[in-house]
């Protein structure tokens, strides 16, 4: 039996059908051809201690939205006494479109959201709510990211 060898055109062919592959992503990669695809940056720059859930920003969307992802981060944060939680929830009308609220878990570092709601109704008030429990909390520089497709 003769063993099979790779010529250069087939190696060629492979490799080119294998880069034209779609990435694996947590979130869906739009082609650049996709319009409607609206990133909105939340921030908070200052420090926040020992309070209870306090809301980083209230917007009233001027369109019908698709959630595609929500993400967020801190850039300090204090864990001393190992009992701090640091959570993001996004509200919509008062009702979370969260799985559950995000865990800031350790500064630096960015965090998902698992959505339960994926559609934002047009003129809808959306709320993203900070909450912060623990001995000595402490947590400054907070970014969350909503990644939005219009959808009218």
């Amino acid at each position: 039996m003769k063993a099979f060898r790779w010529s250069l055109g087939s190696l060629l062919l492979l490799a080119i059908l294998l880069l034209s592959l779609p990435a694996l992503a947590a979130t869906a990669n739009f082609s650049e051809v996709v319009t409607g695809i609206q990133v909105v940056p939340v921030t908070m720059n200052r420090a926040v201690t020992a309070v209870s859930a306090p809301v980083i920003a209230r917007l009233q969307l001027p369109f019908k939205a698709q959630v595609l992802g929500v993400s967020s981060s801190c850039e300090t944060a204090d864990y001393a006494s190992t009992d701090e939680v640091y959570t993001i929830d996004v509200l919509e009308a008062g009702t979370t479109i969260l799985s559950a609220p995000i865990t800031l878990a350790a500064a630096d570092t960015v965090y998902g959201g698992t959505l339960a709601d994926t559609t934002i109704a047009d003129e809808a008030v959306v709320t993203v709510v900070l909450d912060v429990s623990g001995t000595t909390p402490s947590v400054e520089d907070v970014t969350v990211l909503l990644t939005l497709r219009r959808t009218n």
